[in-house]
């Protein structure tokens, strides 16, 4: 161990080095349950420590190497360590690599006594008269990717390629889902080979969740973050394998409690946006910019000043991703006229501090993962006080609303679509630029004016309400 930096109370040391005669050496204490892996083929004595020169006399250099040396030995005798009941492959090739050999050297280098020791070593030695001692599992899996033989992919395998290949769950709350899921399936199976896993053990799977009582929609999600997992393993290990978590069954998908979430009346949207109007404020301007643009929540309470172009000819807002939310989809990136109220709510909220436009649902933002769900609490705690919600109705009616209100005006569905981010119907929608921000406002527009029609229209006989 050598002092790297000394500060006062503070020493920085660096473990497993020591200098000999201008030279730093790197030396560790071997643990007792790996120190099998250091059995010399020809002495077949066992080391109690590795020891070795680094080659150098500058420290700087000598720590770094020791680091790099240090962390290759703690991933490696954790395989070791970790090793579950039978044949493991991450410790066959920690046996392989403690001995300098990698797999297939056996068919590469048939001639190197030591690769002949290191198997006889494993096997066992024996005479052609006797019979051939009895080699455990993970000792023949060893000598197999030795020689060549496919290496075994676990369902960790999966996990880390698919996570290593950027399609891990993104967020917070797909974290969350994604861990729970992993987890549930770990207790069914372990941490199997992928040619092991069945289709018994998908159905386990639903079993499982649904003795926790949760809905058939939990349970499909928990699926799709399973599915993908092993559909990467297949396609980049090459494996000639089914997928058995495709198409799974779910017993009673309909059955149990649902959500309901039903649109507002055109009354119920106008007594909304006028009681906004009312108590003016950074919140019921949020409240007002859902109302009549088909915005998600997170969309418009994340948005930048930046995004939004009050003086082009068409205002308008850019979704995109930025440094506080991503979007939901692909399709959600994309440009939205503000008109109506929502144009209201946009010219209010830029009188606000900062470069959000709205910073008060950002106070406890702490620059990681941003989740609207308080101010969904709020805001629809809001709208029931005030009995202008009722039951299965809140900030995501909204978009419901104004898909209704955008059908009732004639709007041509892949507009629709286009405006609420929503993914096209069909491969020819993906081609060329889009719909002009002239013809979303034309038809958005319409919405509006048919929703002023309808309140003149209940003004004038309030019996159609």
């Amino acid at each position: 161990m050598v002092v790297i930096i000394r500060s006062g109370a503070f020493k920085v040391m660096c473990q497993h080095i020591e200098l000999k005669k201008n030279t730093y050496y790197y030396r560790r204490r071997i643990p007792n349950f790996a120190q099998s892996l250091y059995r010399n083929a020809l002495t077949a004595k066992i080391s109690s420590q590795i020891y070795f020169s680094l080659k150098t006399s500058d420290m700087v250099v000598a720590c770094k190497a020791a680091d790099a040396e240090t962390r290759r030995l703690d991933v490696l005798w954790k395989a070791m360590q970790s090793r579950p009941e039978g044949a493991s492959a991450s410790v066959s090739l920690a046996i392989l690599e403690a001995h300098g050999l990698k797999p297939g050297d056996g068919i590469h280098h048939p001639e190197v006594p030591a690769i002949s020791e290191f198997v006889d070593n494993l096997l066992g030695r024996y005479e052609p008269s006797e019979l051939p001692p009895k080699a455990s599992p993970q000792n023949k899996l060893t000598v197999g990717i030795l020689f060549g033989a496919p290496i075994p992919r676990t369902l960790s395998d999966a996990k880390q390629k698919h996570f290593d290949l950027g399609k891990g769950p993104k967020g917070k709350i797909a974290e969350g889902q994604f861990n729970r899921a992993w987890q549930c399936l770990m207790g069914i199976t372990a941490d199997i080979p992928l040619d092991q896993l069945h289709r018994e053990h998908a159905n386990s799977f639903v079993s499982e969740l649904l003795k926790t009582g949760v809905s058939g929609e939990t349970i499909r999600k928990y699926l799709a973050q399973i599915r993908p997992v092993i559909g990467t393993a297949i396609l980049e290990f090459e494996l000639n394998l089914t997928n058995h978590f495709e198409r799974v069954t779910i017993p009673n998908m309909m059955d149990g409690p649902s959500k309901p979430r039903h649109p507002y009346l055109n009354s119920e949207i106008r007594a909304i946006q006028k009681k906004c109007i009312e108590v003016d404020d950074e919140r019921r301007w949020a409240i007002s910019m859902l109302s009549d643009s088909m915005c998600r929540l997170s969309e418009v309470i994340g948005l930048r000043k930046d995004e939004v172009f009050l003086e082009a000819e068409i205002p308008y807002i850019r979704l995109k991703p930025n440094d506080v939310r991503r979007l939901k989809t692909r399709t959600s990136d994309r440009i939205v006229p503000l008109v109506g109220e929502a144009l209201w709510g946009a010219k209010r909220a830029m009188r606000t501090e900062g470069e959000y436009l709205f910073p008060i649902f950002l106070i406890n933002w702490t620059g990681k993962d941003f989740s609207s769900g308080s101010a969904s609490a709020a805001l629809g705690k809001w709208l029931k006080e005030n009995k202008l919600s009722k039951d299965g109705q809140g900030l995501h009616s909204f978009r419901h609303t104004m898909r209704d209100r955008l059908r009732n005006v004639e709007t041509p569905a892949d507009l629709i679509d286009r405006i609420g981010g929503w993914k096209s119907q069909g491969i020819g929608e993906t081609y060329g630029k889009g719909h002009k921000p002239q013809l979303m406002q034309r038809f958005m527009l319409a919405a509006m004016e048919d929703l002023k029609c309808h309140e003149e229209s209940l003004l004038a006989d309030p019996v159609l309400d």
